[in-house]
């Protein structure tokens, strides 16, 4: 093979450098993006190597097995988060009583905003200098094209703009499924900074992805063209069940930000229809597997027996999906303001995958993004906080429908079209589609 040939054939190789936090994507909501973009790289051709942080056995809980991985490197993790997870955090994040305290909430914001995040935040300095270094010769051995990230934490993202700078060639796509905490929540001292540092971060990226419309907005102040992946949903074939649960059960599986998300709408309802004769108390079973399993007995303890409220601190996804695919209804928590809105949890994916009906309960102004996603599953169940008769009426036609053992229409089969993995693999190839400029040297 000529000179000219070999560089050819080393122009069509697609060879991927994977830089992930989180690895292998274990099987809780948060990292099941991961690993939807993973498999969509290598429905897609290519070759990956993997640099990710290496966690205790007992946070990374469930791991996806059988990954055609060519190389992973697990990079030594030091800080304040592993230092403390052995006493007050609870599966690596802090329980919600610490949250509120002055003094940590503080912590907590000022650990979040630029540039701290890069280096006391996750990962930190350390984790970012071994990981460049470590992607530089990989860069350089395995012939890399491309790299993805994906936020949070931001250090990934600063990384691949250093290695960008270092290597031009390479193609590098950057995911955000969350806005940093710098839009989310501008203070003024940072305000200006931040704009600076992340409109010419995202200059080196060749191609931005994000989660929702609501998102892309802000990020398309600093990037003119955003591209948008929700999720996908398997095409199989979802076994419902064949007897009707004994109890009228509303399960969540999420996490809990009290200043944002609110049970409580939701609870004077089935109050009210419970002192209206219309629902019977002891139909209601609530259940609940997260992080924060005090804070939603707290919303529930003082108007329904403990009997009534089965809670779980953690599960794993399997038992999780058991529960969800259980359930009389799933629901989810949500909240839109003026600065955050596109909020699209990985948790509304993982209930339209179910086949059951799902209650969306937002707080503050209408989600038009989710609204018009669940309105192609099923034919109601969208409410804000305050449309207390329309929720009362919804609420109304599915416990009758419950009682008389009819099951509620979720058209799976049309959701799963829509966001499906062909097109997911069909974005991915879209955004990942470039030839190098150069010899990968």
């Amino acid at each position: 093979m000529n000179k000219k040939m070999r560089t050819i054939t080393n122009y069509m190789t697609k060879n991927l450098l994977f830089l992930s936090y989180y690895f292998p994507p274990v099987q809780v909501s948060s990292s099941i993006r991961i690993r939807h973009f993973f498999e969509g790289f290598i429905a897609n051709g290519f070759t990956i190597s993997v640099l990710t942080g290496k966690f205790q056995k007992k946070i990374t809980g469930e791991q996806t097995i059988n990954l055609p991985i060519s190389n992973i490197y697990h990079i030594p993790l030091f800080g304040l988060r592993r230092l403390l997870s052995n006493f007050i955090l609870t599966h690596y994040t802090l329980p919600l009583l610490w949250k509120k305290k002055v003094f940590i909430s503080s912590l907590l914001s000022f650990r979040n905003r630029i540039p701290f995040n890069l280096i006391i935040g996750d990962g930190g300095l350390i984790y970012l200098w071994i990981a460049y270094f470590k992607a530089v010769k990989w860069i350089k051995n395995y012939k890399i094209t491309h790299i993805f990230t994906s936020h949070s934490p931001l250090v990934d993202h600063f990384i691949a703009f250093l290695l960008k700078c270092t290597f031009p060639h390479l193609h590098w796509m950057a995911d955000f499924r969350d806005l940093p905490a710098d839009f989310k929540y501008p203070h003024y001292l940072n305000r200006t900074f931040s704009k600076y540092f992340f409109k010419h971060l995202l200059k080196k990226a060749d191609a931005v992805i994000t989660v929702s419309k609501g998102i892309a907005n802000e990020l398309e102040k600093l990037y003119t063209k955003i591209n948008i992946y929700s999720g996908s949903i398997s095409s199989e074939e979802v076994q419902r069940p064949t007897i009707i649960s004994p109890n009228f059960t509303i399960n969540y599986t999420g996490s809990i930000y009290p200043d944002y998300q609110d049970l409580s709408p939701l609870v004077k309802v089935i109050l009210s229809l419970i002192e209206k004769g219309i629902m019977n108390k002891q139909d209601i079973i609530w259940t609940y597997c997260g992080l924060h399993p005090c804070q939603y007995e707290q919303w529930l303890i003082p108007h329904f027996a403990k009997e009534q409220i089965d809670i779980k601190a953690f599960l794993p996804l399997s038992e999780s999906r058991n529960r969800q695919r259980e359930a009389t209804i799933n629901l989810v928590l949500t909240w839109s303001t003026s600065i955050q809105k596109g909020i699209l949890t990985t948790k509304l994916f993982e209930y339209l995958d179910t086949g059951r009906p799902i209650l969306v309960l937002t707080n503050g102004v209408l989600e038009t993004e989710m609204k018009r996603i669940l309105s192609c599953y099923q034919t109601e169940g969208y409410f804000q906080n305050s449309e207390n008769k329309g929720l009362k009426n919804w609420l109304t036609t599915m416990y009758i429908g419950w009682k008389n053992n009819h099951t509620y229409h979720c058209d799976r089969k049309k959701i799963a079209q829509k966001f499906s993995e062909d097109e997911r693999n069909a974005l991915i190839k879209k955004v990942s589609d470039k030839t190098p400029t150069r010899k990968n040297t």
